[in-house]
């Protein structure tokens, strides 16, 4: 017996050939809890067959081919069908159980497992509903099982050796769905973090996050009173490129640039696209020979061609930044110095 999240795209499984990289993992972790779930029934079957309570074993056998459904539909891809054929494997499991062994079994504790995956899991405004059904569902079959009593009771010992085993599972499984929602959580602030602070093309730092990079390191010039330097970086004709052979491979090659500046930049050396075929990077603890040097040995690098992309060249303007002053005016420098660059012919490298 097992209860499974519903991942929030459950209302529009994704449709074949579709990429979901979430929905994936999510639907391989449900096939697997399926393997798991079986391995707990085929567990009870034997317990109950060991115990004398056939019908219970009955019962698990049922749960058994129940879950071989389930894993199969996933392997299909009917993801719908094998989630509510594993939803209903709980409720008439938890139902029975009670019944037939009577409330202080502890198959009721199966059903809480669903207040988690509703309530975290829906996107259509039915969380309250369905909770309430739940609960519903709950109260009436304790009442069923008050007013009727264990169909099949088994011994004290043996019930409270069933009972002691379902509360094990039941955390496992509270720890698990909780885990799961944990990790989902984490990747998704992590893409939420690299969103907000790279480019999408290139995964360079984006120009926001370059700011925020580049205060951290004007104000620790300031403190520490090492050089700092700034170049900026632009590709030469890069409309050129995309003119002659199309976007797609214009944005290639904005990403084979940005992968070759960034090789050639220390870990502690900040760089972001800055816009469009613009690159800017900041170099802690550098002095002005140090910089032209680093600048120089870009541009000859971005110069090699690459294999099935255009040749390209990089104009670069460089300056020192004075701790006094704030990174716009550092910028304008370099900027100054990056035209000086264009204007004497484009592919070299001039100091500001």
């Amino acid at each position: 017996m097992s209860a499974l999240p519903r991942p929030p795209s459950l209302a529009a499984p994704p449709r074949r050939g579709l990429p979901n990289t979430s929905g994936r993992a999510f639907w391989a972790m449900t096939r697997r809890v399926t393997v798991i779930a079986a391995a707990i029934d085929a567990g009870y079957l034997l317990l109950f067959a060991a115990l004398g309570s056939l019908p219970m074993s009955l019962v698990n056998l049922a749960s058994l081919a129940m879950y071989g459904t389930a894993w199969w539909l996933i392997g299909q891809r009917r993801n719908r069908a094998a989630l509510l054929l594993i939803w209903a494997e709980v409720l008439l499991h938890a139902a029975l159980g009670s019944l037939l062994l009577g409330w202080d079994s502890g198959f009721h504790y199966y059903l809480l497992l669903f207040i988690p995956a509703i309530v975290i899991a829906n996107t259509r405004g039915y969380a309250v509903p369905l909770v309430g059904g739940l609960l519903v569902y709950y109260l009436g079959l304790r009442a069923v099982c008050d007013a009727v009593g264990a169909l099949q009771p088994l011994g004290a010992g043996a019930t409270r050796l069933v009972l002691w085993l379902h509360v094990c599972i039941v955390f496992g499984m509270f720890a698990s769905i909780s885990a799961f929602y944990r990790r989902s959580i984490l990747v998704a602030e992590q893409r939420l973090v690299r969103q907000a602070s790279s480019d999408g093309l290139t995964g360079l730092a984006n120009r926001s996050h370059f700011q925020a990079l580049a205060a951290t390191e004007i104000a620790r010039a300031r403190r520490h009173g090492q050089p700092l330097a700034l170049l900026i970086a632009d590709i030469d004709h890069f409309k050129a490129v995309n003119d002659r052979h199309g976007h797609g491979t214009g944005d290639r090659v904005l990403v084979e640039v940005g992968q070759r500046l960034k090789a050639g930049l220390r870990e502690i050396d900040a760089l972001a696209r800055w816009g469009g075929e613009e690159f800017v990077a900041m170099l802690p603890d550098c002095p002005p020979e140090r910089t032209a040097q680093v600048a120089e040995r870009l541009r000859a690098t971005v110069a090699t061609p690459a294999p099935g992309l255009p040749p390209v060249t990089l104009s670069i303007g460089t300056t020192q930044v004075d701790p006094a002053e704030d990174l716009d005016a550092a910028l304008r420098r370099a900027d100054a110095a990056l035209y000086a660059s264009k204007a004497a012919g484009r592919d070299r490298v001039s100091r500001g």
